[in-house]
């Protein structure tokens, strides 16, 4: 099975990169692509570099120049780009209800 980005909505395979081993930052990461901080990933899961900002590598420009053959990640990136739009849950007291009138 190929490897494809795990984004929801996102088909994307190529330039991913693995998710992080740190667990707090792992759900951290989980969160924010729309999966829930339980999800159980295979090992090989990942996030294509479409979902980081620039500054989200650290050898941005040594790729582009050709003087690097991966991007890297910072240790500290976290996806931020093209991410699915969650939905809030509102409290009890906001939601509206509608009485059928048959």
């Amino acid at each position: 099975m190929g490897r494809k980005c795990s984004v929801v909505g996102c088909h994307s395979t190529v330039g991913l990169h693995y998710f992080p081993q740190d667990l707090d930052f792992r759900r951290q990461w989980l969160r924010v692509i729309g999966l829930g901080e339980s999800c159980e990933l295979p090992p090989y899961a990942g996030v294509c570099k479409k979902h980081f900002a620039r500054d989200s590598f650290a050898s941005l420009m040594e790729f582009e120049l050709g003087f690097a053959k991966k991007l890297l990640l910072k240790s500290e990136a976290v996806p931020t780009l093209g991410l699915p739009q969650l939905r809030k849950k509102l409290p009890w007291s906001s939601r509206i209800t509608f009485a059928s009138s048959l």
